[in-house]
């Protein structure tokens, strides 16, 4: 399977993509992964901590995973 096929392939089917980013979202909110809930070094990094970025990607994650599931049910 050549490159144009796979972006092809991704363009028809991209909910799979949205459901195994929000899987990895989900799970590195949930056993909290430093390269995930701890950016050291970003701007504005101080904003938030990191239980409160933990929560933002925890529902970040659902939501991909919610809508990737409700695509995947209505195509």
């Amino acid at each position: 399977m050549n490159l144009e096929q796979l972006a092809f392939y991704f363009q028809d089917h991209w909910y799979y993509v949205t459901l195994f980013f929000g899987v990895l979202i989900l799970l590195g909110s949930i056993f909290n992964w430093n390269w995930l809930c701890n950016p050291v070094g970003k701007p504005n990094s101080q904003r938030y901590k990191r239980s409160s970025r933990r929560v933002i990607f925890f529902l970040l994650g659902t939501v991909l995973i919610i809508v990737s599931i409700w695509n995947m049910t209505l195509l």
